[in-house]
């Protein structure tokens, strides 16, 4: 005690050791991980108690979920409302939960398809419009009320289908507007609460939406702009400020940027915060005067301006409206004595100057001027006239109301007796109201008080809408609801304010919703009354609360658990109940039962969503350790209808939140990232989930499906770590089999202390039974003890010393009514003493025999599965599902592959080519560097292996799909990129191996023959290219000035065409050439004369030797080519000098490229040096005999052909 006060030395290495463990398990033992027996953390085992103690059972009425938020907090919990209302929320979310302890009643519905938002780009767009431009990627913005109860502007997100054929009912307001919803819509209240459509009373009163346009007289001092009513501050504000408050919110932009709020797109009525930026007046000005040039730089806005002129001034209310507003300057002018004077002159002069020019006028005038006013100001009652009413009357018309009191009073009868405002229910109350009178006219007074919009006049009578009629409706239609953050409400066209539905948001307020425990909740309370579990004083302690739950069901394998400790963490999932009972049954009768026993019963995790688990081995594994990573699947199916075909996903992995999926799809096609997706919606209904994905005619089902997959959660891992408190005090990982073991363990302590319990109860009541015996077998001399004592007390005493009765005895046979001496009440009295000493000796019984007490716990449960069980969820596959590799979400279609001498490389679809006439002049197919050529065009198949062989000899290989794809007109990639090519080294053939045919990959059988621009010819076989190595492989070892050129894939059967640039061709079989190594130098194909080189080899298939229907095609330099039928060219041996193909001149220049055309094949397509493309039809080229020169197919200017290939 001396110590108190005193500050004492401390190490701080132990201080901080000791505060940290002592932190580090006080949150693990009162917060993050649950008690391995009753599967529950402290705020789930409070508030179900909570619960319990308030008689919220499962037939008891539903009460407010703030309610017993309200109980946990004063009496267990002292924490924060949102920590154990989220905690109540997941309790009962079927999602979250495989059997709900909570029963949830939420207050959120939706609304018909043709219902329409109040956008603020000034807008009114439908749920349907919303949600097919949401798919596009456009961002749309509504108006909600925040936390302050002001309006202000939001995002909306997610707009979708949430149920499908759902019931309806219709409201009514007092503004014509009809709303179609589902009955249990929140809509928001005058006073910021919520009310259900169904709940909705004639004259409620709604938050009301109200706008109008600005005018001079407004603070904005501006017109044009949308102003917005905010009803709690009563007064408008410009809409723009809104989007700009918006956006300084999320620091898009600060206030110091600039005073001037500026309209992007120019339009004043385009609120979105994308379309407002904060400007300086120097770069406003500027803006608008640019936009101001450029208009009227254009001739038909000129026109369109000149028109607008005379439109308005064709209307006489603009002319008459101009004259007033002219004569009223007149006059404030002439009040201006400088201004009168000069007029004065001016006039004087003016007249003056038409009376000398026009002398025949002045008597006529003269007269006539005289003769008025003689009249008129002879008569006294005008003179009075003129200056008391008509001067008067000019006076007080700028100020008088007097139109304005009349029309609002009409309005608001009309309003009485209709409920709603429109022409007709004006006119009709204005006949009523003023019969004799004059009164202003509906379209008058709508025009000249309330800018044309009947809101404005609803505004000025209720400050509020009022509901007119609330009415069911038999129809079943699709209904819709969006997401808006935070606030949770937002704006309807019809203007009034709604609530959202929760979709991936947080829960409602708990003053929405409402909760009551769920039977299998009272599962977990069962028995607690009977001293099953320890009490321990609460937070305050002024009342008990249970450390542990009596819990009859395993509640921690059944719904699983996920918590983060200091330093450790928990994620058990959620298993069917029938399975772990079964499980549950065979280790009491089986203690000695393996884990791998235990997985013959528990197959694996049953998730509340359903889908798919994979690989028996990996499942094994984790349960066996306590961790773990399982593979789960949503499920999906293609489905192929007649028009359309689409991919339905009905199941979404566990712990995956719906929204933000969708939303990650709509943003992966957005950003071009998932091709093949026309279109995603949400048709989620109460009865289950259904995300429907509309596919493109040209899209590959399977692909897409690939895609989805690996992009995103619908495929993903759950990790599973088997972490809970063993005896509520030290955490462990367990296995499935330990978790077992201890939730038996659990049980057999719970079902001793019951029946301690029980026993105890039962041996009091024989006890007060024996007595009430004794009593009745000497009831006359008990009567006769009770009569002589002088008092309760007295008589208490007295029995207790004459019968040897003890306390408890002597008090039952005190409060003994007499109706027990009856026979019968005597007879029932000795029955229930037999029945309750059997009872105290079956369960004494109980308690000697383990095997009995083991027996009971298996009754136990087995009436639990019988009750509560239900067919598993989630589909086990045994075996591990394919990785999903690149390759499986390339689509396989054909592709045209374009390299140029430069070095660049790019993938094309094959229709980007126009197809021409011979003779056309070709498009732009490739946009080259200066001087570079385009070299190679090949088709192949997306899955193909490309070999890229080098002028050096050297192989490459590559994916066809990993060239990327580009645009008709695009330069391509540098082949750098993907090819370890030297620096002085380039690609001269490319060859699209066909993929792989079998499961070792390896290439289709055959061979592949090598020609360099000397003649040189190698041929190797195929299967030397299966492997390439990252920086190549000598395909070919080249002389000195030689390079290879070509290269092909034949059968070992084929036949071989060279083609050189002089004009000479030989043919002859590849069996005149041997297949050699990888690294041989090859042998002569064909004698070649000074100056002529190769520049065309191709190969007559085997099966076309015979039939001699291919023909060469050959091209020159430029632009001509012919094709000549093979029968023409006589096959000889290799290595000869060969026989004329092409008759080269200065015209035709020289050949450049020949190619075998067989049936196959029907279209041709030229590329010339600077990138000039022509695509057309073979058909269209002749066909000649072997030494003519053929004719144009291709006009160039300053260019030559420099490849061809055929398609």
């Amino acid at each position: 005690m001396t110590d108190i006060g005193k500050i004492q030395p401390r190490e701080i290495v132990q201080e901080m050791r000791e505060s940290y463990l002592d932190y580090a398990m006080s949150v693990i033992v009162s917060r993050a991980l649950p008690d391995v027996r009753d599967g529950l953390k402290p705020v789930h085992r409070r508030i179900l108690y909570a619960m319990h103690e308030m008689g919220l059972t499962h037939a008891a009425k539903y009460r407010k979920s703030a309610t017993v938020v309200g109980e946990v907090l004063g009496k267990y919990h002292p924490h924060g409302d949102l920590a154990v209302y989220d905690s109540m929320v997941r309790m009962a979310q079927d999602f979250s939960l495989r059997y709900p302890l909570v029963d949830g009643q939420g207050n959120f519905g939706c609304f018909t398809k043709d219902t329409k938002v109040k956008l603020t780009d000034g807008r009114d767009l439908s749920f349907g419009d919303l949600v097919r431009e949401y798919i596009a990627g456009k961002q749309n913005f509504t108006y909600t009320i925040n936390k302050l109860g002001l309006i202000s502007i939001a995002e909306i997100k997610h707009p979708r289908i949430t149920r499908t054929g759902a019931k309806l009912v219709r409201i009514t307001l007092d503004n014509g507007e009809k709303i179609r919803c589902t009955p249990n819509h929140l809509f928001m209240t005058r006073d910021g609460s919520y009310k259900e459509a169904e709940s909705l009373l004639p004259d409620d009163s709604l938050m009301p939406l109200y706008q109008r346009f600005s005018e001079k007289k407004d603070r904005l001092n501006r017109e044009g702009y949308t102003l917005i009513h905010q009803p709690k501050k009563n007064e408008w504000v410009p809409a723009h400020h809104l989007a700009d408050n918006y956006n300084l919110n999320l620091g898009i932009y600060k206030k110091n940027t600039g005073r001037v709020r500026h309209h992007l797109d120019f339009n004043k009525l385009n609120n979105n915060p994308a379309n407002i930026v904060r400007l300086s007046w120097g770069e406003h000005w500027k803006i608008h005067y640019q936009q101001a040039v450029e208009q009227h730089t254009d001739s038909v806005y000129r026109q369109k301006i000149a028109a607008g002129r005379v439109k308005y001034w064709s209307d006489p209310s603009v002319r008459a409206s101009y004259a007033t507003r002219l004569s009223d300057k007149n006059r404030e002018n002439w009040q201006n004595p400088t201004y009168r004077e000069k007029m004065r002159k001016f006039l004087s002069r003016v007249n003056k100057e038409y009376i000398q020019e026009h002398p025949e006028k002045r008597k006529d005038l003269s007269l006539r001027a005289t003769s008025t006013l003689k009249r008129l100001w002879q008569e006294p009652a005008y003179r009075s006239f003129m200056h008391e009413k008509i001067i008067k009357g000019n006076k007080n018309h700028t100020t008088n109301s007097t139109g304005k009191i009349k029309f609002l009073t009409i309005c608001r009868e009309a309003l009485r007796l209709n409920s709603y405002l429109d022409e007709g229910s004006y006119e009709t109350a204005r006949n009523t109201v003023y019969q004799y009178g004059a009164a202003t006219k509906w379209e008058t007074g709508l025009q000249k008080y309330f800018q044309n919009n009947p809101e404005l006049i609803l505004h000025e009578i209720n400050r509020n809408h009022k509901v007119v009629k609330v009415e069911p409706l038999a129809e079943r239609v699709d209904v819709y609801d969006i997401t808006i953050d935070n606030t949770h409400n937002f704006a309807l066209a019809a203007g009034v304010f709604v609530h959202n539905s929760i979709d991936g948001d947080s829960a409602a307020a708990h003053r929405y919703t409402e909760a009551r425990m769920t039977r299998m909740a009272e599962e977990l309370m069962r028995d607690i009354e009977k001293d099953t579990v320890n009490f321990r004083e609460n937070y305050d302690g002024t009342r008990q609360e249970p450390t542990v739950l009596p819990a009859t069901v395993p509640n921690l394998l059944l719904n699983g658990t996920l918590g983060i400790a200091v330093g450790m963490a928990t994620n058990i999932p959620p298993h069917n109940l029938t399975e772990v009972v079964n499980a549950l049954i065979h280790l009491a009768d089986h203690s000695k039962a393996s884990a791998e026993d235990m997985l013959e019963f528990v197959k694996g995790p049953d998730f509340p969503t359903g889908g798919i688990i994979f690989n028996e081995k990996d499942i094994r594994e984790a349960y066996a350790s306590g961790r773990g990573a399982i593979l789960c699947r949503g499920k999906a199916e293609i489905h192929e209808g007649a028009k359309l075909v689409q991919i339905i996903i009905t199941e979404i992995p566990y712990q995956v939140n719906k929204a933000e999926m969708l939303e990650t799809i709509a943003n992966l096609v957005h950003e071009k990232k998932l091709d093949g997706i026309k279109d995603l919606r949400d048709e989620s209904d109460k009865d289950g989930l259904r995300v429907v994905v509309d596919l493109k005619t040209d899209a590959h089902p399977q692909k897409v499906l690939n895609n989805l997959y690996k992009h995103t959660d619908l495929e993903k891992n759950f990790n599973l770590n088997m972490i809970a408190l063993i005896d509520g005090i030290q955490p462990q990982v367990l296995s499935l089999k330990e978790v077992l073991e201890e939730f038996l363990k659990h049980r057999h302590e719970v079902t001793t202390r019951r029946t301690k319990f029980d026993l105890g109860k039962t041996r009091e009541r024989v006890h007060i039974l024996e007595g009430l015996k004794k009593a009745l077998d000497h009831i006359d001399k008990v009567i006769e003890t009770i009569k002589k004592s002088a008092d309760k007390d007295e008589a208490h005493a007295n029995l207790m010393k004459k019968f040897g009765l003890s306390d408890l005895q002597t008090t039952a046979i005190l409060e003994m009514r007499l109706q027990t001496l009856a026979g019968l009440e005597r007879q029932k009295i000795e029955d229930e003493l037999k029945e309750k000493l059997a009872l105290a000796h079956s369960l004494e019984a109980l308690l000697k025999d383990p095997k009995k007490l083991l027996e009971l716990i298996k009754k136990e449960l087995i009436e639990v599965r019988d009750k509560y069980g239900d067919e598993r969820k989630t589909r086990v596959v045994k075996s591990s599902p394919k990785e999903i590799s690149d390759e499986d979400l390339i689509p396989e279609e054909e592709a045209v592959v374009v390299i140029t001498r430069g070095g660049y490389i790019k993938r094309l679809k094959p229709e980007s080519y126009r197809m021409q006439k011979r003779g056309g002049k070709g498009l732009i197919g490739m946009e080259t560097k200066e001087e570079d050529v385009v070299e190679h065009l090949l088709t192949c198949n997306t899955h193909a292996q490309l070999l890229f062989f080098s002028d050096s000899g050297k192989v490459y290989q590559e994916r066809a799909y990993e060239i990327p794809e580009g645009t008709r007109v695009s330069k391509g990639k540098a082949i750098f990129n993907f090819l370890s090519l030297n620096q002085q080294e380039r690609v001269t053939s490319v060859l699209a191996a066909p993929k792989a045919t079998s499961k070792d990959k390896k290439l289709s059988p055959g061979f592949i023959v090598m020609v360099t621009k000397d003649g040189v010819i190698k041929k190797v076989d195929s299967s030397s290219f299966e492997n390439v190595r990252r920086n190549g492989l000598i395909a070919l070892t080249i002389k000195d000035g030689d390079s290879l050129r070509w290269v092909k894939q034949t059968t070992g059967a084929d036949e071989l065409i060279l083609v050189t640039k002089k004009g000479q061709s030989i043919r002859f079989s590849e069996k005149d050439i041997r297949a050699m190594g990888r690294q041989a130098a090859g042998v002569h194909a064909m004698k070649l004369k000074p100056g002529d080189e190769i520049v065309g080899m191709d190969v007559i298939k085997s099966e076309h030797i015979k039939t001699g229907d291919d023909k060469l095609l050959v091209i020159s330099e430029n632009g001509y080519g012919k094709k000549t039928s093979i029968k023409q060219y006589k096959k000889q041996n290799r290595g000869g000098s060969g026989i004329k193909t092409a008759k080269v001149t200065p015209k035709i220049g020289a050949v450049v490229g020949a190619k075998i055309i067989d049936g196959e094949l029907t279209e041709l397509i030229a590329i010339s040096r600077k990138g000039q493309v022509i695509h057309t039809t073979l058909d269209a080229v002749p066909t000649l005999s072997r030494a003519t020169q053929g004719v144009r197919i291709m006009r160039l200017e300053d260019d030559v052909v420099a490849s061809i290939t055929t398609l």
